[in-house]
């Protein structure tokens, strides 16, 4: 796989985190609506009831921005967390062997090595992903893009995040598991 293709890939499961973060947000905050939309109805006086109705559009705008921008905005910090966790995931498994490994034979002798036994791999294997979406703020060239993309598109590619989701938590586990299997050996 060449790295352009790496690159695509990472963007668009970038890109679906994104989008999924915003949907349950949505989710969320119609729940929250429908609970508390009833307080300015009944608690408020009628001057300052007033006085919220007349501000409530602008909020809305300021809100807006706030959890939808896509340079600064909560759902892409959140995005790009849970991207950064996913994807370390899939190195994760190699620090938890080395990090076994470690403890095993180094025990508490050097606790500094253990940790770099355990972070090595993540920290390098992060950097293609680092380079691929973050660099340059690559992944808003994208979005641009994906946003074109039709309901197909955006259909199988939600299925490929899903995985890559699944993907991660299943070999984080096994590396855990082999962790755990190299200490009790």
């Amino acid at each position: 796989m060449n790295y352009s293709k790496f690159e695509y890939i990472l963007n668009a499961i970038h890109y679906c985190i994104w989008r999924g973060d915003i949907k349950s947000g949505i989710v969320i905050d119609k729940v929250i609506h429908a609970l508390l939309s009833p307080i300015p109805k009944f608690l408020f006086t009628k001057e300052y009831k007033k006085k919220y109705y007349e501000r409530l559009p602008r909020e809305k705008k300021l809100l807006d921005k706030y959890l939808y921008d896509k340079e600064n905005g909560f759902y892409i910090g959140r995005a790009n967390s849970i991207f950064g966790f996913l994807y370390s995931g899939y190195p994760g498994l190699f620090s938890f062997i080395l990090g076994g490994l470690g403890i095993r034979f180094f025990e508490d002798k050097y606790p500094l090595l253990n940790i770099f036994l355990f972070g090595i791999p993540i920290g390098i294997g992060y950097i293609p992903a680092y380079r691929a979406v973050f660099t340059k703020d690559k992944y808003l060239k994208y979005y641009k893009k994906f946003e074109k993309k039709d309901a197909s598109w955006h259909k199988k590619w939600k299925w490929i995040t899903i995985a890559f989701c699944i993907g991660s938590w299943i070999m984080l586990a096994i590396g855990v598991a082999a962790m755990w299997g190299i200490l009790l050996l």
